[in-house]
């Protein structure tokens, strides 16, 4: 088995080097490193001519944005799985990969934690990833991309949408949890992301690209159970449910107390 770990950069010299410096670290060695940038000028071009060796693909070239850059990378791997770990992201322990193959994987997606840290590699928070991921997980959450290995059958009918500006990723998800694709949580911490970049700001502008996506991804009767699921999800009579069903015993059984007079008036 192989990884592809795919790095997108412009203009991050510096990210790019901790990202080159984390990958090297690895226990495994079994991995492809293929670096998409963005015709850079600040040095990284330079930077990636002097290591060469330790890079199996890179090109430099102007680009549409960063999904047209990750859609390069695809169609550049051989690996069985592949990781998006731009630049200024780092793996979070050097035997991340080897502990990846002692899992001997066989999702289709498989997403784990994230440690999130300031420019200056601080830890200033965690990302846990959900146990269970559905459809409606996504309306206001996403998983952690850098966190997650996608086995490469999930792009033979799938690609990263080009015209989104920043959920494009979310959108990949929905496809493929909607087409049956198997998703895996992995409880580990898989990569340390830099805050502060595009993606840190994703959820205000995702939000706006959201009802476009589910227009795009669920057929038009399927949308309107969704809506529907949804809609009656966000309300207080369904938040309160959940809160009785996950309360204590002593707690249901009080509200089965309360909710007696109405049961004997309906018999």
């Amino acid at each position: 088995m192989k990884i592809s770990i795919i790095t997108i950069n412009k203009n991050n010299l510096r990210g790019l080097q901790k990202t080159m410096d984390s990958i090297l670290l690895q226990t495994s060695n079994d991995y492809e490193w293929i670096v998409i940038d963005g015709d850079s000028t600040d040095g990284c071009i330079d930077f990636i001519k002097h290591n060469t060796s330790n890079i199996s693909y890179w090109v430099s070239e102007p680009d549409k944005g960063i999904y047209e850059a990750m859609n390069k990378g695809v169609n550049a791997s051989s690996g069985d799985y592949l990781l998006f770990l731009h630049s200024g992201d780092s793996l979070a322990a050097q035997d991340i990969l080897k502990s990846f193959f002692d899992l001997q994987p066989e999702a289709d997606v498989i997403h784990g934690n994230t440690i999130i840290v300031d420019s200056n590699n601080k830890e200033v928070g965690k990302y846990i990833a959900p146990e269970n991921v559905r459809l409606s997980y996504f309306r206001n959450h996403t998983l952690n991309h850098q966190g997650t290995f996608f086995h490469k059958r999930c792009f033979e009918h799938f690609r990263y949408n080009e015209d989104n500006r920043i959920a494009s990723d979310l959108e990949l998800y929905m496809q493929l949890l909607y087409h049956g694709y198997t998703f895996q949580k992995w409880d580990k911490f898989v990569e340390r992301f830099e805050a502060g970049g595009l993606s840190f700001q994703y959820l205000k502008v995702a939000q706006a690209e959201f009802g476009s996506i589910v227009n795009r991804v669920l057929p038009p009767g399927v949308k309107a159970d969704y809506d529907e699921i949804i809609q009656f999800r966000d309300v207080d009579l369904y938040r309160t449910i959940r809160r009785v069903i996950e309360s204590p015993r002593w707690v249901r059984n009080l509200a089965r107390l309360a909710l007696l007079p109405f049961r004997l008036f309906l018999e």
